[in-house]
């Protein structure tokens, strides 16, 4: 591995760090240089923060000096900073239409569940809570990379969310071509708000009663789409709206070899049912990006959401290099392995020089 491109990697994380934590830059205190040491031993480990060196009391107290409120805000705008920054060349060199996937990633917890930011858990395998967090990230066929994650806190308002995930990212591109969401996000008020704001989107509708009767009524093969009107009511009055259900009955799927029965929710009245599987299946990249930041999970005894959160961000952002600059010559785990060494020789270096000078 080419060790110019490993010391601007570390710069990028350096950079994050210090961002998120509003310290200074080449400064002669502790900063994102040094914290880097730490949090890379922990990522190669999947330990916890508090294990992998002597400066996890620093690290803590970096992220819990500022309200929860303002640290939460400067962590998401360093990672939007930061991940912009390092994908602005894919970005805009791709040619494929952008196609945005959201889903929700989750971190197992284990105690007493004291705070609103753990959703409750069955306690099956000793888990009693989850974290939770909700993920944007571009899944195109050239390129997957996620673009802004944030913390979800129990009864969060889904749309809210999702609405306020595009208004940083849509900056980035003007236009986004589609949305994707799975079946747990299929809801009247998130369809509501994406009509609002014009979004081309793909959702995948559950098989309800009313999906199963639909389909009962189809020959194998068929595929159409209906026009399907819905109401809610909102502060005392009704708000009425309209989506196209697309339903593909027993299409035959060459991955597993069998048959399955689809449903997804657009606003798209055109759109091309003979490819409308393949586009979705797009969506599936963000859990695979999910599966590689767990190799590198940073374990906390922290509560605290600033810590958790932080955390989570800094992890996203090691998978997020790794997948633009070195995931066709390294795997993810040596590439870990290997930045992390490089960090600790130049924290260990410039250690022993102050202390030579002091």
């Amino acid at each position: 591995m080419n060790n110019d491109r490993l010391l601007a990697s570390l710069k990028m994380l350096e950079h994050f760090t210090n961002d998120s934590l509003k310290l200074r830059h080449h400064s002669p205190y502790l900063s994102g240089f040094h914290f880097n040491r730490e949090l890379l031993r922990a990522a190669v480990a999947n330990t916890y923060l508090e294990t992998a060196g002597k400066r996890a009391d620093s690290i803590h107290l970096c992220i819990e000096k500022y309200p929860q409120k303002d640290a939460i805000k400067n962590i998401r705008e360093s990672l939007l900073s930061r991940i912009s920054a390092i994908s602005k060349k894919p970005i805009s060199e791709k040619t494929d239409p952008v196609m945005i996937a959201f889903d929700y990633t989750h971190e197992d917890f284990y105690g007493d569940r004291d705070t609103l930011w753990i959703h409750g858990w069955t306690g099956e395998h000793g888990i009693s809570g989850k974290y939770s967090y909700l993920t944007a990230s571009i899944v195109n066929r050239d390129l997957r990379l996620p673009l802004l994650s944030m913390p979800s806190p129990m009864g969060n308002d889904m749309p809210s969310e999702i609405s306020g995930i595009l208004d940083s990212i849509m900056p980035l591109f003007g236009h986004i071509d589609l949305l994707l969401f799975d079946r747990g996000f299929y809801s009247r008020e998130l369809m509501i708000m994406l009509n609002d704001r014009k979004m081309n989107y793909l959702i995948f509708v559950p098989k309800n009663p009313q999906v199963k009767e639909e389909f009962a009524h189809m020959y194998q093969s068929e595929k159409k789409m209906i026009l399907h009107e819905f109401s809610i009511y909102r502060d005392g009055r009704k708000v009425n709206d309209s989506v196209y259900l697309a339903f593909l009955k027993q299409i035959f799927d060459h991955r597993t070899e069998e048959y399955y029965d689809w449903c997804f929710a657009t606003s798209v009245q055109d759109l091309d049912l003979e490819h409308i599987i393949a586009r979705y299946k797009f969506r599936w990249r963000i859990e695979t990006m999910f599966r590689v930041q767990d190799e590198c999970r940073i374990k906390t005894k922290s509560k605290d959401i600033r810590v958790r959160y932080f955390l989570f961000a800094y992890e996203q952002l090691v998978e997020s290099i790794w997948y633009l600059f070195y995931h066709e010559e390294v795997s993810f785990k040596g590439y870990l392995m290997e930045i992390s060494s490089v960090c600790s020789t130049l924290v260990e270096n410039e250690e022993r020089r102050r202390s030579t000078h002091s």
